[in-house]
């Protein structure tokens, strides 16, 4: 959302909740003094009360900000991209990048804080218990206005859970607001197929009800669009779950993705099967998406007034701390010439500064002397897409594969697949001859969407859904985990064996050892 980071009326999630500490004070009260029962009187309430839980989950996912602390934000991309193939620990990595690379993860690592999503959901259960008080206090708050809020309290708190599931599987459940610091924070674990079943896909489902729909959205916000694509990524990550998961989940992400395409773009027409950007204009996605037919829901950092937004993956105020993979660099690099997503991600130049960088969020031009502008690489507003048409349509084309429906499947990764190298001429699409079975097109979807979505918090959950750590990881692991021995100025490299180790318990993300101290009745993540 684009405002200044607030800090709104939020629940104690301090050590008296047991969750886990956190940089900030939070507590009871607004920082100014006035109590709970003074807010929620007028529309400007509401509007605060969003703006607070966007401001929450804005930080937790982007960037350091203008402190330039690890410990704050980031995690869109540590959660979703740096424990996979694509990225790697640079030479200015902190111990955390490294744990998260080489996946010897512990519970004192920075990212395995749950708290940010926990202040998220707090500030979505206050509104969600009082936003409709408004309207029998302000009589120009209609139930549309009501409505529509709670929807995307309903969502966001979803939103917050789905990733809590992903990344540490079963957690506590709050629901209400935490209004009296007498009572004990502390709760068990709750399993995480019932926070999917019985929490999630509830408030998605509550949130797509109240919903005005067939607006035209705002990309910042959460809308039509974004509530089916939540949905729809519910149902795919349900149907990856072993023992659990079934054809039916598949099924019903299609459903949502259906729904989805009928919606309204930025730019007032319905997304539909052939919505997606140009190849010239690849890029605008995540330059401009307020502005793009692709644009569903992105994160917007201004630099003007939060700071820079250091996203590990470029520069920050410092070095910084992740890098492209260089086995992976090298293989994209090899397209260049006929891949237009190449040269506007990377830099395919050597240039003797930030080489190693994800430049496709910003709109820079690496050249031979560096990259231009050169001074100002900190001072851009970074627009993060939590989902867009492109990642919709792979999805969508996985959702097919994964029922056996091979046509629709490669109709789909067509369209990203062509789009992506119509350079100067349209290139035909990929032959149905070439994935004629449900794993080599599942597979190719896959290799498709490690270039299209580089660096947009996908990848490593992929590979945990699609069941593919193993194979991808595996060998990267073992070099990545090699031993150099040197004797007699000859060195022997022997790479190691054991792969991606207590699989599948290391999928998921230790509880931090701060949220264990403070409540006493979680149990750490086996494995851990």
């Amino acid at each position: 959302m684009k405002m200044k980071k607030i800090l709104f009326i939020a629940l104690f999630f301090g050590t008296a909740i047991g969750i886990s500490s956190c940089k900030k004070d939070i507590s009871l009260n607004p920082p100014a003094g006035v109590t709970i029962d003074a807010y929620f009187k007028n529309q400007k309430d509401i509007t605060a009360s969003l703006a607070g839980i966007y401001s929450a989950f804005q930080e937790e996912m982007t960037g350091a900000g203008s402190t330039n602390d690890e410990g704050l934000g980031g995690r869109y991309h540590y959660w979703g991209d740096v424990r996979a193939d694509q990225f790697a620990a640079s030479t200015y990595a902190t111990y955390s990048v490294v744990e998260m690379y080489n996946n010897t993860l512990e519970f004192s690592n920075s990212a395995t804080d749950w708290n940010g999503l926990y202040r998220v959901i707090s500030r979505t259960n206050l509104g969600i218990a009082y936003y409709q008080q408004v309207a029998s206090y302000d009589i120009n708050v209609t139930q549309t206005i009501i409505n529509n809020s709670l929807a995307q309290a309903y969502a966001m708190r979803a939103e917050s859970y789905f990733y809590i599931v992903r990344n540490w599987g079963d957690a506590p459940v709050f629901t209400t607001p935490y209004d009296d610091i007498t009572v004990s924070g502390s709760k068990p674990r709750t399993k995480a197929i019932t926070l999917i079943d019985s929490l999630i896909i509830p408030d998605l489902n509550k949130a797509y009800g109240l919903l005005q729909k067939q607006q035209t959205p705002v990309v910042w916000y959460i809308n039509e669009g974004a509530i089916c694509a939540i949905m729809a990524d519910v149902y795919m990550w349900r149907a990856g779950l072993a023992g659990i998961g079934t054809q039916t989940d598949y099924q019903n992400a299609i459903t949502w993705y259906t729904k989805l395409l009928a919606t309204k773009n930025p730019l007032g027409t319905a997304y539909g099967t052939t919505g997606i950007e140009t190849t010239a204009n690849w890029k605008n996605p995540f330059l401009n998406p307020a502005n793009s037919p692709e644009g569903i829901w992105s994160i917007y950092w201004d630099y003007t007034v939060n700071g820079c937004a250091c996203i590990p993956v470029f520069v920050g105020l410092s070095n910084n701390p992740v890098q492209l993979d260089p086995n992976f660099q090298a293989n994209f690099k090899r397209f260049y010439k006929t891949d237009t997503r190449v040269a506007k991600s990377i830099d395919t130049l050597n240039t003797l500064n930030h080489i190693n960088m994800l430049y496709k969020y910003y709109n820079l031009t690496p050249t031979a002397a560096g990259i231009t502008p050169s001074t100002t690489i900190q001072n851009y507003n970074v627009y993060l897409p939590m989902y867009r048409l492109s990642d919709i349509y792979l999805s969508l084309a996985e959702a097919y594969a994964q029922t056996n429906d091979l046509p629709d499947a490669l109709k789909y990764l067509n369209l990203i697949y062509v789009r992506a190298r119509s350079i100067t001429s349209t290139v035909p699409g990929i032959p149905a001859t070439q994935y004629t079975t449900q794993a080599s097109m599942v597979d190719g979807i896959l290799a498709e969407s490690q270039f299209e979505l580089l660096g947009e918090g996908k990848r490593w959950f992929d590979l945990v859904r699609m069941g593919r750590v193993h194979q991808i990881m595996d060998p990267i692991l073992n070099q990545r985990n090699a031993t150099l021995v040197t004797v007699n100025g000859t060195t022997t490299v022997t790479l190691d064996t054991k792969g991606f180790q207590d699989a599948p318990n290391r999928y998921l993300w230790p509880v931090s050892q701060s949220a264990l101290n403070a409540n006493k009745l979680l149990v750490q993540n086996p494995g851990y």
